[in-house]
This record gives C-alpha cells, sequence and structure tokens, in this order.
C-alpha cells in the first residue's frame, strides 16, 4: 500500500510539471497619492468614529514662514569658502512646514518600508516617501510584484497568508529613520511627538518594525523607559484604523513646532550639565567611505592645535551625544546625519557646516535657526571623485564621493568666524 500511494505521488508531480504554469491570482495595482488630493480634511480625525475609505486628514501644526529679510539678517555675510549658494545668506527665507494627521481606515503596513496603502491601491506618499530611495518601483514590498517593463511596468499587490491584524495603531517609522540617525531624530520623533500631543497614541498605539539600541535610547529619552512603542516582526500587517503624522516625510528640510516638543523632552530626561565637557569640538567622518573628505587627517590636526576636541559621535551613546552637543559652545563638523545633534545645542552656540558643492543641504540650517543656533557654512568644490550607485535601476547621484577642503581658506575663515 505505501509503495503504491508513493508511486501515485511521484506520478503526480510528473503530470504536474508537464502542464503549463497558471497564472497567479489577480492583484491590486499600486499607486501613489498624495494625500492631499485623495482625503477630504476635516477639523479633527481624532473626533467621531472611524472615516469612510480612504480616510480622513486634519492640521495638527501650522505651516510658518521666515521672510527673506528676517532671515538675511540673522544669515547675511557669515558664510564662506567657493560658490557659496544664495540660501546659506538667507535667500527666500525659511519655511517650516504644516504637519497634518492622517486616519486612514483598513490599510496594510510594511513596517521596514513605513508603507501605507489601501485595498484600492493608494499607497500613502507621505509614508512611503524616504522608502523610494529604495525601492522606486515599490517592488520590494511585501506581497508586490512588478510586472511589465520600462513605462508599462506596474507594482502589483497580492496579499500574502496569514498577515496579523491590529484594530489600532499609529504609524511613525519612515524608512530613512531605520538606517539613518537624522531622519529618525528629526522626521520620525516629531511624527510620533504630533500624535502625542494630539492625544492620538492613547486610544493608537504606537507600533514600529525591529529598532536598533540607539533607537530605543532615544526613544526612552523622549517617552521614558516604560513607553517604548510596541515593535512588529512581521514585514506586513493588516490596521483596521491607522493613524500617521506627515512629519514622517523628510522633515528635516523644513522643521517644525514638534521637534520643540522632542528637544525638550529629550534634554530634561538627559539632564545634562551645560557647564561640563567640551567647549570646542570637531564632529570627525574619518575613516567613512561614503563621503570621503581626503585631507581630513590634516583639518584634525589643524583643529586639535586649536584646541578643538575631536569626537566621533558614532563611538557615543545618544545621551553621551546629547551631551556633547549640549555643552559646546563651538561645533566644526561635514554635513552628516550626526548635526542633527544641532538639535540639543544652547542657543547662541555656533556650528560651522562644511559642505562639499555636490552635496549642499539647508537642514542643518534650517535646525539651526529653530534651535537659536548660529549656522555658518564654508563651501568647498567636489567631487574629486565619484562612485556610481544604482538602486531598481534609478541612479542615486552623490551617495559616494570624495572632496577636499581648502585647508588655509577654511582656517581663516574659522578664525574669523570665531
Amino acid at each position: 500500500m505505501r509503495r503504491a500511494v508513493n508511486l501515485a505521488r511521484r506520478a503526480a508531480r510528473r503530470l504536474k510539471a508537464m502542464l503549463p504554469d497558471r497564472p497567479p491570482p489577480a492583484g491590486t495595482p499600486l499607486a501613489l497619492v498624495f494625500e492631499e488630493d485623495v482625503l477630504p480634511r476635516v477639523e479633527n480625525v481624532l473626533i467621531g468614529p472611524s472615516p469612510t475609505r480612504p480616510g480622513a486628514i486634519s492640521q495638527a501644526v501650522a505651516q510658518v514662514i521666515l521672510d527673506e529679510p528676517e532671515t538675511r539678517a540673522l544669515l547675511g555675510g557669515r558664510s564662506g569658502g567657493v560658490d557659496v549658494p544664495p540660501w546659506a545668506h538667507g535667500a527666500n527665507g525659511v519655511l517650516r512646514s504644516r504637519v497634518d494627521l492622517v486616519r486612514a481606515p483598513d490599510v496594510w503596513h510594511a513596517p521596514a518600508y513605513g508603507a501605507l496603502f489601501n485595498d484600492q491601491g493608494q499607497v500613502f506618499h507621505k509614508a512611503i516617501h524616504e522608502a523610494l530611495y529604495l525601492t522606486p518601483t515599490l517592488g520590494l514590498l511585501p506581497g508586490v510584484t512588478v510586472e511589465g517593463e520600462g513605462s508599462d511596468a506596474k507594482a502589483i499587490f497580492r496579499p500574502p497568508e496569514d498577515v496579523p491584524t491590529l484594530d489600532r495603531a499609529t504609524v511613525f517609522m519612515a524608512w530613512g529613520g531605520l538606517h539613518n540617525y537624522g531622519h529618525f531624530l528629526i522626521d520620525c520623533l516629531p511624527a510620533l511627538a504630533t500624535a502625542i500631543q494630539a492625544g492620538a497614541t492613547e486610544r493608537f498605539p504606537a507600533i514600529a518594525p525591529p529598532m536598533l539600541p540607539w533607537h530605543r535610547e532615544l526613544l526612552s529619552l523622549m517617552l521614558g523607559p516604560q513607553s517604548i512603542p510596541q515593535v512588529i516582526e512581521a514585514p506586513l500587517v493588516r490596521i483596521k484604523d491607522a493613524i500617521f503624522a506627515t512629519a514622517m516625510d523628510h522633515f528635516l528640510h523644513a522643521p517644525n513646532a514638534p521637534l520643540d516638543f522632542v528637544r525638550d523632552r529629550v534634554l530634561s530626561a538627559a539632564a545634562v550639565d551645560p557647564g561640563a565637557g567640551a567647549k570646542k569640538i570637531y564632529v570627525s567622518r574619518l575613516g567613512s567611505l561614503k563621503r570621503i573628505l581626503v585631507n581630513e587627517a590634516e583639518l584634525e590636526a589643524a583643529l586639535a592645535a586649536r584646541g578643538f576636541a575631536i569626537v566621533k559621535p558614532e563611538a557615543l551613546s545618544v545621551r553621551e551625544q546629547v551631551a556633547l552637543f549640549h555643552q559646546a559652545d563651538v561645533i566644526v563638523a561635514p554635513a552628516g546625519a550626526a548635526l542633527a545633534n544641532v538639535l540639543f545645542c544652547r542657543p547662541g552656540a555656533k556650528i560651522i557646516e562644511l559642505q562639499p558643492s555636490n552635496f549642499t543641504g539647508v537642514w542643518v540650517r534650517n535646525i539651526a535657526l529653530l534651535a537659536g543656533v548660529d549656522w555658518r557654512a564654508f563651501f568647498a568644490p567636489s567631487p574629486l571623485s565619484e562612485t556610481e550607485v544604482y538602486l531598481e535601476g534609478h541612479h542615486r547621484p552623490n551617495a559616494e564621493f570624495s572632496w577636499r577642503l581648502d585647508l588655509e581658506a577654511f582656517l581663516t575663515f574659522l578664525d574669523d568666524s570665531l
């Protein structure tokens, strides 16, 4: 009998192998949508029962604009180097973006990507935007395959089996925050802070993908050790009623009021003595393979001779980084994620940012202005060399390159600034 059963199974396998492959079950095409285009704006999304699909949106924090004259008065003439961009002197003012709360019923959530999308295939842009750097086709999302080629390619979602379901949840972790200290501190934590200040997390518990120790340390400082969000191990979950704040999307470019909550909570918990610590620091990137400053060792030697302590934030705990920046009077640093800690500087402290010309950005400037910090920058022509990086066939410029600082010109600029 057993032999007969085995022979039957083998025959069935051979027959199956001879049959043509069955087409995959029909799926849902995914498409990015901007929340404001598809969601009705209401006074407060938290009032009342879950909205009808696809959800609703309401303002949590109003937009603020510093006009150009005011910004020029703060920044004008303070930056130097080669090809200083007009914004470094205050051109066009400063935007502090509005933050909205979004409430969406019956959505799928991929925690490792920040993604939220519904059964109609609408992928909410503010939640997924940072992950588009990694997967512009959406093809890396769980349950998604990219079918077709070129302009005809489509991301098709087919729900996996046995996906966990949550009744309610607050989503705050953008993809960038999983991998980058600056994005976590300046995008994700303000998104969570917005939900907390609105009272959302009392009914919609915060969730997050598996985190690293430094994520947990920052969360513990902001929330207390007993309030860490629930960790979701599954690659995909179903949420019956979800909340998220639009600060998840590159909030560091135009930071606004929720950062005050983050700053105050973290500094209070860290209990930093502002009178201790080094007063002049250089934030080293020596050894980094992404944006190599080829004469950084010479720069460090010259700064050490001027009384600067050379520090490597990645070797410090979060609490030590907060203290380091809060205690410093003068900070010199190449552009990089560690400068998110400018948020914790004392008002009036001075930050001098070194920016290669192919990697300029306003985000440190905007955080400094929000915190009352004296921001200046020195710009250097770059790159000397560049490694081409492609993700899903899309070119990612400025990801890996080398550059050189005109040391003599910078040291003159530094001495004049001090």
